[in-house]
Parts: C-alpha cells; structure tokens; sequence
C-alpha cells in the first residue's frame, strides 16, 4: 500500500507541475496583454512574480509543515485550493477591464509613478496567492512521503523533485505548441485548473488513515546531518538558482537568434531547459556527485555554449528541438546539483527542502532580475564566460577551506569583471555583421545592409538617401496617404517604427507630424550610428519617438490621429496577435479621428493567416482595401475613392512625397508595369474573402500557421457579424 500510495502521490505532483507551468506560460502572456509593457519587462516581471511566489511558499510551508498531523491532506487542499484561486485569476483576466486599466495608468503616469513599478505591482497582487500555494506543494509531499509512506532512503528525494519537473517539462510543451494554439489561453488555463483539481483529489484519497503525531516524529527531532552546513548550502542552492535562471534567459536568447522570435522556440527552449534538469535531478538519485567535480564540469559546458550556438548558427543543418536538446546540456549539471544538495541538507524532508527551495528559488528571482536587465546588454559569450566563472566559485566555495573561499572570491570578481568587459561592448561584429546586445533584443546588420531583430529579417537600411527600398515598409505609408485622399491629415501615429522608414514617408507629406512607437529600443543604437542610412529619422523634426509598448502608449495617450501605421515584425512572431486582435483594434480606434485611417501588414504568405487579419478588420471597420498582392490593407469607415487621375495629380505635387511616387511609379513603368503604382492598389477585390472567425486576445491563432490553415475556413465577407 506504501508503494501504491508513493505512486499516486508521484502522479499528483506531476499533474501539479504540469498545471503549474501551464499558468506560468499563459499569465506571461496574459499579464502582458491586461497591463501593457515591453515583452522582455513583462516576462520578466510575471517570472520574478511567479518563482517569488514559489520561494515565499516553500519557506513559509518549510517551516509550518512539521506541526501538521497530515501532510497529505494539507497537499490535498492546497491543490483544489489552487484550483480555485486560478479560476478567480482566469475570471479577471478573461474580463474586459481595459477602460479601469486604462484609467489606473493614466492615475499611475499623472503621479509620476514608473509604470514598471506600476505593472509588478498589480501582478504581484493578481500572482502571488496562487504562486505562494504552489511553492507549498514540494515541502508537503516531501513531508508525506517521510512520514506518511515509509519512505526512508534519501535518494527518494530526487525522484520526488523529478516527477514534480517532468510535470512542468510537460506543461511547457503543452501550453504553447498545442493548447495556446488549438483553444486559446482560457482553454489553457481551464486545463491547468482540472489537473489541480485531479491531482488535489488524488491526495486526499491516499491521505484518509495517515494521520500521523508530529511530536513522535523522528525526522522533526533528528539532529541536522554533519558535513555542508545549512547555512553555506542555503548560500550555494541561491547561487545555484541565479546562475542555472541566468542560463535559461540566455539559452532563450540563442535559440531566439538561431530559429526566430516564434512560439515554437519558445516551447523548445522551455522544455529543452526542465527535460534536462529534471534528468540531472534524476541523476542525484543514482550518484553523489562531489559539488565542486559538478558546478566545475557544468561551468566547462556552459562556457563552451556560445561555440555550440555559432556552428548551430553556421551550420543551418540543425532544427530546433535538436538545438535545443544540444544547447541544454549545461542543464542536466544544473539538475545534479540541485538534486544532489537537496539530498545532503534533508533530515527533515518537509522543513528542509522548504528551506533549501527557497533560497534556490529566491536566486533564481535574482539571476532572472539580473540577467533581464543587465546580462542581456552583454553579448551572448561574455555572459556565457560570466556564468561559467560563477560556477567555479561555487565549485571552490563548496570546499568549505579557507582557500576555497579565496579562489571563490578571487573568481567571482573576475566573473564580474568579465560581464563589465561585455556591458562595455555592447556592440560585435562577426563574418562583417555587426551586432547591437540590449535588454529588449538584438539588432543585426548584414554586409548588404539587411537589419535582423532576433534573427527575423526586417528591413534594409537606405543606399543614398533612397528610402523606398523594400516596397513594404514605403507602400505601407504612401498607401496611409493616398487612402485620406483629398482630406486633411495633420497628425499620424507609425506602431512599430523600426528604422523609421513609415516614419520618414509620412513625413514628406507637407504639415504632417508623426509619433512613432517602438518597443525596442536597442534599434536607437543603430539609428544612432548609422544616421545617414536610417535617414536621419532619429532626429527628424517632424519625427516623435516613443519607446514604448503600443497598447500601454495607446491607453495612456488621448491624442486622436487622422493616420496610424500597424505593422506587427511577422505575423508568425510571438505575440504578433496582441497588435491585430479585435482588442487591439477597439483600442486603435478610439485613437483615430472619426475620418481616420489604418493601414495594416496583413500578409506574410500563408493563406490563414491573411484571412484572419481580413476578418478581424472586416469586424471593426466598414471600408477595406489591399496593396502589392494583399500585403498590405488600408481600413476606414470611410469610403475610399482612387483613381488613376487622382493618383497622378497627387503625384504633381511639389512636396517630398509626390516626388517619392513619381520616382516608384516611373520604376515601375520601366519593369513593365503598364499602370505603375496604380497597379498595385487591388480595391475590395481581395478583401472580400474572410476568416470565419477573428484574431483575439484570447486565441492568438494568427502566430500558428500551420494550426491556422487547418482551423480556418474562408466565407465572404457578407457574413461577418454585423455587416
């Protein structure tokens, strides 16, 4: 019965783990889409919150769990406890708050408070109950098992904390490539609710009979084991948490640069990272591995990561899963040590491993803190070297000798001293591409002139002053102007301004302002010291730049535009959807003059994903015509009217921009195009195809392509709601 029972109580940890992950992955988006902010701040701010959370709990359940006659029954509860705490959370955040969001940041700004303050804040207050009971649960089941089901042998320790992993390696999988993209977030987190339900009913069911007498336990009167004392493996197990926390924010980064900013890459460097450790935790169970031998062999891996990373690169041989099982080698050492050091500080299995998880945990906010804000300024080797200098201090430091601590401390500040060398940086150049290292992403130049961020190509720079280059990002703008026709415009808004090519467009327009929102603002570095190819756009008079996150500067921003610019970097890119959902468009809307105009990037190639930006439109506003192949649509609710005439009169115009397209339109001519730039406008022609549904918070389908072209249907336009 012993044995049925660890193996019940092994299932409802998994199912816990897998529940829990599923929310950490959907509250990321989530928390970004009800707040606002920067998509590296937000998940930064959501994971500091979340592994807050589990470390408060873990302590605060460490310490309470020996005088509890019944642990399991107290996991039990916490469990459908959780069950019910996240269903309030999936309630709140399924609700449309925007208008009481809208004003507590407009109440926040006109306070002067930092709105980063402002978003940890009200996550704190939304995430931390349910992360505190989540942190409970390890201490609990560590507690059940040593004095509930017989378990004697330490080495039953690390199995605990790997059944536990397995669960969250699975729940990362799960929740982003196929319950996000099947059922949307709500879905998600209905599922995440129903396995802590199952799991909470799984131990009540073994904890009936098991009630047991604190007092008589030996384990809670057993004195502490000799050899690493509590206080040096608390200081290692937060060290440990910082520098293993540290490596998943740069193995995000390198698989991001590798594969692109999808969800898919997400996934995989998620899973990669708990697959991993949860073997190197498994590992503890089989073998104890000396610290020092541990920490230093992880350190010799980690530190040969960014040559792994640049043949992966190289290479182009290699696909995504099996670079991400390659780059997450480091994390089984990381796993060994944690399980290995969990197995050396437990005599008490509930008090010590609340202990022990919370000071890892509480590192762990440290290095994800740390690393978002500092790390990532640096290029990908030096924080890569940095981390691996970290480990062979806690290899030295674990010695517990007083030259242990000198080597500690003598590589630790070469560690430092190494990340300072990369702050300073900033800036790489590798095979004559040169690399721009920031928190909220990296900018990459190629010889020609081609600008990645994070490894998605997005525009190229000017050649001689000629900014229409690439048609999109020029079209994008002459398609605004020519769709106000005669109209006056004064006043328009570029989201996503790049490199300010819309930007520069709109501003050759006469008596036209433009504010441009960017959300990056490593790209400010390149515009910095490329002046002349980027037109100058950073200093442009008639140029504003915001750098700031669309929807937040949107919400807190009442000026009304008679133009505003959409362009998301790629729709497959995460988080493509939070910038053409029909929220995003009540929000973009209430921005636009009544007469106002929004232009759109609405195709990148896959059928769905144009039929979805289509519906999505066709739901918010009356008037929709395309440009250049669909790739661009221009929404109104008023009527649009070009023709030729009109368009070559615009053309006559003395100002920079009639200019602009007669030099396109005469381009054009010359490749054969017998109308010029009026062959590229395509009326309601392609327009009058939908998707039959729309692109919401909720369901971010549109950055799922392949899921898309298997869940979409197209039908006309005539049977959009309301039309």
């Amino acid at each position: 019965m012993q044995r049925a029972g660890l193996s019940i109580l092994f299932l409802g940890l998994v199912l816990s783990g897998l529940a829990g992950i599923i929310n950490q992955v959907v509250w990321q988006r989530a928390v970004k889409l009800f707040l606002g902010g920067s998509e590296t701040l937000s998940a930064m701010v959501v994971v500091i919150v979340f592994l807050g959370g589990l470390g408060l709990g873990a302590a605060l359940a460490g310490r309470r769990v020996g005088g509890l006659k019944n642990p399991l029954l107290g996991l039990g509860l916490i469990e459908l406890g959780l069950a019910g705490v996240n269903l309030v959370v999936t309630l709140i955040l399924s609700l449309d708050l925007s208008a009481s969001v809208s004003a507590a940041q407009g109440l926040a700004s006109a306070a002067g408070l930092p709105m980063r303050a402002v978003y940890a804040l009200a996550t704190s207050v939304l995430l931390l109950p349910p992360t505190l009971m989540m942190g409970a649960t390890v201490p609990l089941a560590g507690a059940a098992c040593q004095r509930q089901l017989g378990a004697k042998g330490d080495a039953l320790i690390p199995v605990l904390l790997f059944v536990n992993t397995v669960g969250a390696a699975l729940g990362a999988w799960s929740a982003s490539a196929l319950l996000l993209p099947w059922w949307g977030q709500r879905a998600a987190l209905a599922v995440a609710i129903g396995c802590n339900g199952l799991a909470g009913l799984l131990c009540l069911l073994i904890s009936r009979g098991r009630a047991t007498d604190p007092a008589a336990s030996p384990a809670v009167n057993a004195p502490r084991r000799a050899g690493l004392g509590l206080g040096l493996e608390e200081g290692l197990g937060f060290a440990l948490g910082a520098l293993s926390l540290s490596y998943e924010m740069l193995l995000i980064r390198a698989l991001t640069l590798s594969f692109e900013p999808l969800p898919e890459t997400f996934a995989a460097t998620l899973s990669g990272f708990l697959v991993a450790w949860s073997l190197g935790v498994a590992l503890a169970g089989v073998v104890r591995a000396p610290v020092a031998a541990a920490a230093g062999l992880t350190g010799v891996l980690l530190a040969a990561m960014p040559a792994v990373h640049t043949a992966i690169r190289d290479s182009g041989a290699w696909s995504l899963w099996s670079a991400a099982a390659a780059l997450s080698v480091p994390c089984l050492g990381f796993g060994l040590l944690y399980g290995g050091l969990a197995r050396l500080v437990s005599v008490d299995w509930g008090r010590d491993l609340g202990r022990y998880g919370a000071a890892n945990t509480l590192g762990s906010c440290a290095g994800v803190l740390g690393f978002t804000l500092i790390g990532f300024e640096a290029p990908l080797f030096q924080g890569a070297l940095c981390l691996a200098l970290g480990l062979f201090a806690v290899a030295w430091a674990s010695l517990r000798t007083v030259s242990g601590r000198v080597w500690a401390g003598a590589v630790g500040l070469v560690s430092l001293a190494v990340l300072a060398w990369g702050l300073q940086l900033r800036t790489t150049t590798h095979n004559d591409e040169v690399a721009w290292w920031g928190r909220d992403g990296v900018v990459e130049l190629t010889p020609d002139g081609d600008v990645y961020i994070d490894g998605l190509w997005h525009t190229r720079l000017s050649h001689g002053g000629d900014h229409i280059g690439e048609p999109y990002a020029w079209l994008m703008a002459a398609a605004a102007l020519i769709g106000r026709g005669d109209r006056p415009t004064d006043e328009a808004l570029v989201i996503g301004a790049g490199i300010g090519v819309s930007s520069v467009t709109l501003a050759g327009a006469d008596g036209l302002s433009v504010d441009g929102y960017e959300i990056n603002e490593t790209l400010k570095r390149l515009l910095e010291d490329r002046p002349e190819e980027t037109l100058g756009s950073l200093r442009h008079p008639a140029l504003r730049w915001l750098w700031t996150d669309a929807r937040a500067g949107l919400a807190l921003n009442p000026k009304r535009y008679d133009l505003i610019l959409s362009a998301p970097l790629h729709l497959r890119a995460a988080g493509s959807s939070s910038l053409l959902s029909l929220e995003y468009l009540d929000l973009v809307k209430s921005r636009l003059t009544e007469d106002g105009v929004l232009v759109v990037y609405a195709n990148e190639g896959r059928a769905a994903q144009s039929l979805l930006v289509q519906r999505t439109l066709a739901e918010r506003f009356r008037y929709r015509v395309t440009w250049y192949e669909g790739m661009i649509t221009v929404a109104s609710d008023a009527p649009f009217t070009l023709t030729e005439e009109w368009l070559k009169a615009r053309m006559a115009k003395g100002d920079r921009f009639g200019r602009e397209c007669l030099r396109f339109d005469r381009t054009l001519r010359l490749r054969g195009q017998k109308l010029g730039m009026f062959g590229l406008y395509e009326g309601e022609a392609r327009a009058a195809e939908v998707a039959d549904r729309p692109i919401t918070d909720d369901h971010p389908l549109l950055e799922y392509p392949d899921v898309a072209e298997q869940l979409v249907s197209a039908v006309s336009v005539a049977q959009v709601p309301g039309r």
